[in-house]
């Protein structure tokens, strides 16, 4: 692919979700935002919760989709993400992400301290929720 673009492949535990021709991908990281382009150097790397933004040239359009924790690599312009979950904008349901539960999870993160076993899982959910209502925004 000499024309900027480079192939996309993101799998969950349900299987192949989305596979694109695209232009640019970011993928959120513990360390921030990684960017792809086309022949982007060998990568292996952690993936966090957050949003995966990306460009479909099939339609030249932007889209995204939530992923949680996991691992990407990208080698011969294939960027793979082999993600825990990975939920659509459209299969989301509005409902499932209210201010009233994130607002009571964010409350009972400050109860913890960082070293209770579940302070790691509660702060997982508090980062889905957060890129959840972001993602349908």
């Amino acid at each position: 692919m000499s024309d900027g673009t480079f192939q996309l492949k993101v799998f969950s535990g349900r299987g192949l979700e989305v596979e694109a021709i695209v232009s640019d991908v970011t993928v959120p990281s513990e360390s921030g935002e990684l960017g792809f382009l086309q022949n982007h150097c060998d990568y292996v790397g952690l993936i966090a919760t957050g949003i995966t933004h990306y460009t479909d040239v099939g339609d030249s359009s932007p889209k995204s989709c939530l992923v949680s924790g996991g691992i990407c690599t990208f080698n011969n312009n294939v960027l793979t993400l082999l993600a825990d979950t990975v939920d659509k904008p459209e299969e989301i349901a509005v409902a499932k992400v209210s201010d009233d539960e994130l607002s009571l999870l964010e409350a009972e993160l400050e109860q913890l301290s960082l070293y209770d076993p579940a302070w790691e899982v509660l702060s997982q959910k508090v980062a889905r929720f957060r890129a959840l209502q972001k993602l349908v925004q």
